[in-house]
């Protein structure tokens, strides 16, 4: 993790001017079902907040590991794993969540078995940092900064299944393409990209350079295109998934730090945290359509917006903002900030959950 990352996970006690926001979405948006829950971590205090986004109220506060960074939840929207990345001891454990009662269910500890050298030795599989669910929702895929794996792991078992090796010295984010069959992560550390084929056993890694601290990524929900947010760069790369090749590069505001796709695969959202900005850029396009202020003086005082999760319907969008303490809701279909929904201490990652049958 690289010292920016560090120093965001800090706990910052200054309180921001509250803003006047623009009335909420127009009465002919549709209501949001009662089984949809967003789910934000806070790192400073080793919680999961579950939040009704009708009421914009916290509903349940889950204690997980320390140092939680990321969380995905399962396609049927039931389960959440959280990554216990850890503080100044590394983490190595994922809690497991279950959704429609808000309670922590297990959590375990990722090890497994390698082979070093001749010998079959124990091993324990530290930092913990990127994860997404595979299609089945029962496994899921786990980047370790530490040990330069991406881990496939059953949830139900507690168990790591294959650890696939790459060359980055701290593989930290990861998605996957929409066929479930590569998945994509991003190195700060290296300025690359690393792609997976999910379909042999050792994951054949491929890394390709995209620019100076590679961190966000996100996957284009049809088309597979990989977006990179390069935070020394302020660029974001979008680089084709099959020949690896940038098809371009996009001028970002300063340190562009989380990406992610409309599920309607209109726009990439990037948060750049020194301007306190949110930017959309036109996914077919390849250009930016719209700038969004979250708040702040554009450098000192910025809320320093951080993870982002957008509605299934695309028409909002939720940021995480480390100073401040609070998720800002974008209106998509405006392009304003509308509403604060306060947090806990170092708010990061973010997930949605929408309930849709037994599992």
């Amino acid at each position: 993790m690289n010292s920016r990352t560090t120093r965001f996970a800090s706990v910052f006690v200054l309180t921001l001017v509250a803003p006047s926001f623009p009335q909420a979405p127009p009465t002919d948006a549709a209501p949001l079902p009662a089984t949809e829950r967003l789910i934000v971590l806070n790192k400073a205090e080793a919680s999961a907040w579950l939040i009704d986004p009708t009421t914009r109220k916290d509903i349940a506060r889950i204690t997980v590991g320390d140092g939680p960074h990321e969380v995905a939840v399962s396609p049927d929207g039931r389960i959440a794993v959280v990554c216990n990345y850890g503080g100044q001891k590394p983490g190595s454990s994922l809690t497991v969540i279950d959704v429609p009662t808000a309670k922590a269910l297990r959590t375990f500890e990722l090890t497994g078995e390698e082979t070093i050298g001749e010998e079959q030795k124990q091993r324990t599989y530290l930092r913990p940092h990127g994860i997404q669910f595979l299609a089945d929702g029962k496994r899921v895929l786990v980047t370790s900064e530490a040990t330069r794996r991406l881990l496939e792991v059953d949830i139900d078992a507690g168990k790591v299944l294959r650890a696939m090796p790459c060359p980055q010295r701290a593989l930290h984010m990861v998605v996957v393409s929409p066929d479930g069959k590569l998945a994509h992560g991003a190195s700060p550390h290296d300025g690359s990209m690393s792609t997976f084929d999910l379909t042999v056993a050792d994951g054949a890694c491929k890394t390709r350079t995209t620019g100076d601290g590679a961190e966000g990524i996100a996957v284009h929900p049809t088309t597979g295109e990989v977006w990179v947010a390069n935070r020394r760069a302020n660029t974001v790369s979008v680089i084709d998934p099959i020949n690896g090749k940038a098809i371009a590069t996009l001028d970002t505001g300063v340190d562009p730090y989380r990406v992610a796709i409309t599920p309607d695969g209109a726009f990439a959202l990037v948060t750049c945290t020194q301007p306190g900005e949110l930017l959309a850029f036109d996914c077919a396009k390849k250009t930016l359509a719209h700038t969004v202020d979250i708040g702040g003086d554009k450098h000192e005082n910025s809320p320093l917006p951080a993870g982002i999760c957008v509605q299934p319907d695309s028409a909002m969008a939720y940021v995480a903002c480390i100073r401040g303490e609070f998720l800002a809701v974008v209106d998509l279909r405006n392009w304003q900030v509308i509403d604060r929904i306060a947090t806990g201490q170092g708010p990061d990652g973010l997930a949605w959950s929408r309930l849709t049958g037994a599992r």
